[in-house]
């Protein structure tokens, strides 16, 4: 395999799994072709001190005095050190069969970004991308805090970009299993909180980006995500009562159907538009989601 040199990165982060990544890295650090790239997000394991003492051969990028964790940005700083045409991004407790690479880099192909099939709870959040396409939608959203979502927001991107969805076996990749304590263990809020925030995040971004054909600039996502999460955990630990949300959008001018000097500028209307979110925290609340006017 040693023609797929400089072809593949395998890209991980560590924060609090350096048990994990005992397990998972050195067959992947010792495998033909593949170079590896690990993150230690201010591990409290010293995974960065492992890693060099053990795997000379894998790059490492160490984060500090950050106690919190953010997936999105972990695997942004993984995937800016690697140099490779394919990013292939991993949690450090999942496990490539021997046979995976031998197997799955043969498949790669530009425009795909490919996942396992059938997917897993546990393997929902590993993909392999071209490095081009990632850096085409600017990675993953750093916006995203906790747990969960970050991942679905690339895949999305990445398909809204024309970059198809394809496969690999499932099979081909295991986990080491652990409690849910302990993926959220540096997340403030809850999975199920995390969750809801994040994924109602995400739909409000993805209908804005819709209507504006283009990327919602940082400063707005940052705001819209500050305003969610107010307003979800406002809701999340009382009656669970219907979470909303409003968000305006630019104004559109509507003009004379011909320009007309002889028109004031009052004879030109407008139109004011504002998407409004109702998040049912009991879905048995909820409306059957039909279109009324």
């Amino acid at each position: 395999m040693s023609q797929l040199k400089h072809h593949f990165t395998y890209i991980t982060t560590c924060k609090g799994r350096l048990a994990h990544l005992k397990q998972t890295l050195p067959r992947l650090a010792a495998e033909p072709g593949v170079a590896c790239v690990v993150v230690d997000y201010d591990c409290p394991d010293g995974t960065a001190a492992w890693v060099n003492a053990n795997h000379p051969n894998v790059k490492v990028v160490r984060v500090t005095d950050t106690p919190g964790f953010s997936a999105a940005r972990a695997r942004n700083l993984g995937g800016a050190a690697a140099t490779t045409e394919w990013l292939g991004f991993f949690d450090a407790d999942i496990l490539p069969a021997p046979q995976f690479f031998a197997e799955v880099l043969p498949q790669l192909k530009a425009g795909m970004h490919f996942r396992a099939q059938p997917l897993t709870r546990q393997t929902w959040g590993s993909v392999i991308c071209r490095r081009e396409d990632f850096e085409l939608v600017g990675g993953y959203d750093e916006i995203y805090e906790g747990w969960g979502v970050e991942d679905d927001d690339l895949y999305e991107a990445l398909k809204l970009n024309g970059v198809v969805a394809a496969g690999f076996a499932g099979a081909l990749l295991s986990e080491v299993r652990h409690s849910d304590e302990l993926r959220t263990r540096f997340h403030p809020i809850s999975l199920i909180k995390s969750h809801r925030i994040n994924s109602f995040y995400k739909q409000i971004k993805f209908d804005m980006m819709s209507l504006m054909r283009a990327p919602v600039p940082e400063q707005i996502r940052r705001s819209i995500y500050d305003k969610v999460r107010k307003e979800v955990l406002a809701e999340s630990d009382g009656e669970k009562k219907p979470v909303k949300v409003t968000i305006s959008l630019a104004s559109c001018q509507i003009a004379p159907p011909r320009p007309d000097p002889s028109l004031p500028n009052a004879e030109h209307a407008i139109i004011t538009r504002r998407l409004q979110y109702v998040l049912h925290m009991d879905a048995a609340s909820a409306r059957d989601g039909a279109i009324t006017f």
